[in-house]
């Protein structure tokens, strides 16, 4: 029995769409829990607010995670299509909502699961499609995945 794996053009689109993903909803959180940590924006010197992010052990390692997605992000548009990218790194959505209820302790409601189980859907119909529609320069024509 043959065991078929997949083009290193699919695995190397999987992974960067997984780093992108992980990378943007886990780099949110950590923004999130930074930034509750810090006091109102309007009732402190911005000097003291400027310095306050900077010495915030939630804020750099999530802008750090951000920029790691972004370079992800920029990495597929190199090959991928818009159309199918933006779809497919939108199931960080889920991921962060289900963050956002489980760490951050925040009651989501119903509308925004359904939200969610929508995008779900989408980001499915969307790794059903090829990864490229036109030909992208110095790259391979690739099929679904997400």
């Amino acid at each position: 029995m043959k065991i078929h794996r997949p083009s290193p053009p699919i695995s190397r689109t999987i992974l960067f769409i997984a780093v992108a993903v992980v990378a943007n909803s886990f780099g949110n959180l950590m923004l999130a829990l930074g930034m509750d940590r810090m006091p109102a924006f309007s009732h402190v010197p911005i000097l003291h607010y400027l310095l306050g992010m900077l010495a915030n052990p939630w804020l750099l390692p999530g802008a750090l995670l951000t920029a790691v997605y972004t370079l992800a992000q920029l990495s597929l548009f190199s090959w991928a299509d818009l159309s199918f990218v933006i779809p497919c790194t939108a199931s960080s959505y889920i991921i962060t909502t289900v963050l956002s209820e489980f760490v951050l302790g925040e009651k989501v409601q119903w509308g925004r699961w359904i939200g969610v189980v929508l995008i779900s859907f989408g980001v499915m119909l969307v790794a059903e499609t090829p990864v490229t529609t036109k030909e992208h320069p110095a790259s391979v024509r690739e099929t679904s995945v997400c």
